[in-house]
């Protein structure tokens, strides 16, 4: 009998092979995922990144053995190539970006609704930053020194005579603070930075009579 090879068992066995379902079932991972606070989602041990718009909200992860995918609805919002690694975090520069921008907006509208407790008339300063083009955040980070420094009395009278001349540099405002510190014999304005292991940056005078009492 002559001898079967592979080629030939294959021929026949195809005569009793069953058909491959059209269309082929998907043997991606789908899976609902929650997004952190941070705009990352947990998958395996790794962390990729959203757009922050989707922090602490729902997604739907979408991954094979190369790519995450995550999307709202039927929208692809993020992409990544997909880490086989342990503990790592993929970022979309991007995302990061983004991230970044709104901390410093965010930071800068502190810094303003500050300035403007400490002198109501600020908002007419800033738009003068706006139209000369100053970085505004920039500015109010250095403003915002000053009622600090120098009080918020002193502070507010070199306010309104910037606004008065109608000037907006910082510096300026510093120099004027200065001048009314001077002439109301005020304290020399001292920048003490504590470190954050300092748990209790105010100090409370006590009455010292009891140390002589003891004597």
């Amino acid at each position: 009998m002559r001898a079967r090879t592979l080629a030939d068992c294959l021929a026949e066995e195809r005569t009793r092979l069953l058909p491959l379902p059209s269309p082929l079932p998907s043997t991606d991972v789908v899976v609902p995922i929650a997004i952190d606070k941070t705009a990352f989602a947990r998958f395996d041990t790794n962390l990729y990144s959203a757009p922050p718009d989707y922090s602490e909200e729902t997604l739907t992860l979408v991954a094979d053995d190369r790519v995450v995918r995550l999307l709202d609805g039927q929208t692809v919002v993020a992409e990544h190539r997909r880490s086989w690694g342990l503990r790592q975090k993929v970022e979309s520069p991007e995302h990061r970006a983004e991230i970044v921008r709104r901390k410093r907006s965010a930071s800068a509208s502190t810094g303003r609704d500050r300035l403007r407790i400490a002198a109501p008339g600020i908002d007419v300063l800033i738009e003068r930053w706006v139209e000369a083009g100053r970085n505004v955040g920039s500015m109010v980070a250095q403003t915002g020194k000053l009622p600090d420094l120098y009080g918020l009395d002193v502070f507010r009278r070199a306010v309104a005579d910037t606004l008065e001349c109608g000037t907006h540099d910082p510096g300026e405002i510093g120099v004027l603070c200065e001048k009314h510190r001077r002439a109301a014999e005020g304290p020399l304005p001292m920048d003490v930075r504590l470190g954050d292991h300092v748990p209790d940056r105010d100090v409370i005078p006590h009455d010292l009579g009891g140390y002589d009492a003891k004597r």
